[in-house]
């Protein structure tokens, strides 16, 4: 028992240890801004395709709300995705904007259309290199199949049962009617004007009368939307640097504030996306458990 006893003891230091780093790790972030002062700037990434705006509006309210943190900066990567998801982001920028004014910045690296564009036209500077895709401002279903005349071809009959003139609309096993193809029309135009409105609103420079030029589905390149104002500034990470530092007032250094990235591991501990993290104890559990991940299931490379 004493050999088990002395393994035990051996393995607890061990795991000790391991930790210690990140134990001061913690300790560091959490008073780093006493012993070396910093403006405090969140940055916020908003990629892929966009179906739920719970986590971007959580930390966007979280981070203007926070007197520490001078400014917000915005990496959107996103080809779009759901109309009421961009347009509810774009709602609680301007929103937030009124009421915790402070400056937020867009910075584009490769592509910021549609959806992507909503959320970035709600904010106070764009800046995109010369190449990256911009645009593609516009409404659309995705497609929808009409495959009754195949199905009748292989003798296969299909009944839609329905309580409501137009619940079947955009049934593939139904031909569409005029009037149901007239419905989806007008539920895109005037999605397509709620966005065209919203951001000539945003965007001043922008002229809602002319929105043909620059809201009619076309993507661009950066430099092409530099001259349409849809952007505005080429550049990269160096410009809004720049520009932040001049908006916000900054002098010296800038310590960048993320949202936390949740470890899978974090979950057995009650952690969820919508908890709070600014505990040093969630810090800390976050840590450990991505670094057990790593240790346990991170590939192994051997020379």
């Amino acid at each position: 028992m004493k050999f088990f006893d002395y393994l035990k003891n051996i393995f607890l230091v061990l795991i000790f240890i391991q930790f210690v780093p990140i134990l001061f790790e913690s300790i560091k972030k959490q008073y780093g801004k006493y012993l070396s002062p910093q403006t405090q700037v969140a940055v916020i990434g908003i990629k892929g395709v966009l179906y739920n705006s719970a986590h971007y509006n959580k930390y966007l309210t979280k981070y203007f709300k926070d007197k520490d943190i001078k400014a917000i900066l915005l990496k959107i990567e996103s080809p779009g995705g759901a109309a009421g998801t961009s347009a509810a982001i774009y709602s609680e920028i301007m929103q937030l904007k009124k009421e915790y004014p402070k400056p937020i910045l867009t910075l584009v690296e490769n592509v910021c259309a549609s959806g992507g564009y909503y959320i970035a036209s709600a904010t106070d500077h764009i800046i995109a290199p010369g190449s990256a895709i911009i645009g593609s401002i516009g409404a659309a279903f995705p497609s929808i199949f009409q495959l009754k005349s195949f199905i009748e071809k292989y003798d296969v009959q299909a009944k839609s049962l329905k309580a409501g003139d137009y619940k079947s609309t955009g049934n593939p096993l139904v031909d569409m009617t005029p009037q149901e193809t007239a419905l989806l029309q007008g539920v895109l135009d005037d999605s397509y004007a709620q966005f065209t409105q919203d951001v000539a609103h945003a965007r001043t420079v922008l002229s809602l009368e002319k929105h043909k030029e620059w809201a009619d589905g076309k993507i661009f390149t950066a430099r092409q939307a530099h001259s349409l104002k849809l952007i505005d500034e080429l550049g990269s990470a160096y410009n809004a640097v720049s520009y932040l530092k001049k908006a916000a007032k900054i002098e010296g250094d800038i310590e960048w504030i993320k949202p936390p990235v949740k470890s899978p591991l974090a979950s057995l501990f009650g952690e969820s996306e919508t908890d709070e993290d600014s505990s040093m104890f969630t810090s800390f559990v976050d840590a450990c458990c991505t670094k057990v991940e790593e240790r346990l299931f991170s590939p192994k490379i051997q020379a």
